[in-house]
């Protein structure tokens, strides 16, 4: 069977991390185990890089389908005694292990069997969330040490009309947005219809002034204009932006150098790393008060000292 025949068939996965451990190998895997062995029929492709960094397919054959190579055992213990270093490379460097298949060769630890490797790299993964979240409490301190430009944080609640019969998702009636100063006072709270005045579902509030945001909007836009504005994600504005375009009313924001993302600064202050090393989004707060006690929270973090947490080399 082809690699183009297997990924027809579905045996495929997209990443080396997808495929499930001790089930596949490569045929060079096959070979360098410790007792080694021949591949059996091709059972899947993974998509990888070749020995130059080349993005390419690869074919793995099930470890189970494999049959031992012609070596025989005195052959095995001659290469073996040939080199001391052949034994050394097959232990794992931090647990003694002597897995079937050869360990990860680094620079820095040794051979490592894949449970090490991978502790290894969550703890570097680690070590670097450890800086990040340094970096995130000083500049928490900065947006809210006094300045020249006051802060502002900014919030927008939607009123939802909910999905078409299609299922798809109307977009927003209106949006509170509400800015919260760096002491907790509503700077300002309107409520902007983003909709024409036809649509369904407008809540009273926004159909005042014969329902037109502009007067609003310019105000709101006026206001921020002096302040070093917090939002949540950019991202959770995209409704308000586009609502605001559809009825002629100016965007609110003021320029990118004074909008700070409130989400990536607690993604680095929570310095969470999950198993997989990933770093979790975190939760949002839901309200302006919310984020700015967030925002002090981060602030009022003791600076712990920088790991070293890693394992001792």
């Amino acid at each position: 069977m082809t690699v183009t025949q297997l990924a027809a068939s579905g045996a495929h996965f997209a990443a080396w991390r997808d495929v499930p451990a001790g089930i596949y190998a490569t045929a060079t895997q096959l070979r360098t185990m410790d007792l080694p062995r021949q591949p059996g029929p091709p059972a899947a492709t993974v998509d990888g890089q070749d020995g130059i960094g080349r993005i390419t397919t690869i074919t793995l054959y099930r470890i189970d389908q494999s049959a031992p190579t012609a070596s025989t055992a005195a052959q095995l213990a001659a290469v073996r005694a040939r080199s001391e270093n052949a034994v050394r490379a097959r232990v794992c460097a931090d647990c003694g292990a002597r897995p079937d298949r050869a360990p990860i060769v680094t620079e820095s630890y040794g051979p490592l069997c894949p449970a090490c490797c991978h502790i290894r790299t969550l703890r570097r993964r680690q070590e670097e969330a450890s800086r990040d979240r340094a970096a995130a409490v000083q500049t928490a301190r900065d947006l809210l040490r006094p300045g020249s430009r006051p802060l502002g944080v900014l919030l927008a609640d939607y009123t939802e009309r909910g999905h078409t019969p299609s299922g798809i998702r109307r977009s927003p009636a209106a949006a509170r947005v509400t800015v919260l100063g760096e002491n907790g006072e509503v700077l300002a709270d309107p409520l902007l219809r983003l909709v024409s005045t036809r649509a369904r579902g407008i809540p009273d509030g926004a159909l005042d002034g014969a329902g037109d945001p502009r007067p609003a909007a310019e105000m709101l836009a006026a206001a921020l204009s002096t302040l070093t504005v917090l939002i949540w994600q950019r991202r959770d504005l995209e409704g308000l932006a586009a609502g605001l375009y559809s009825q002629g009313a100016a965007w609110i924001l003021p320029s990118h150098e004074h909008v700070h993302e409130m989400a990536g600064l607690t993604t680095k202050w929570r310095c969470e790393v999950t198993p997989d090393g990933k770093r979790p989004t975190p939760v949002t707060p839901g309200r302006a008060d919310r984020m700015l006690y967030l925002l002090r929270q981060i602030a009022d973090t003791d600076q712990a000292p920088a790991m070293p947490i890693g394992v001792a080399s």
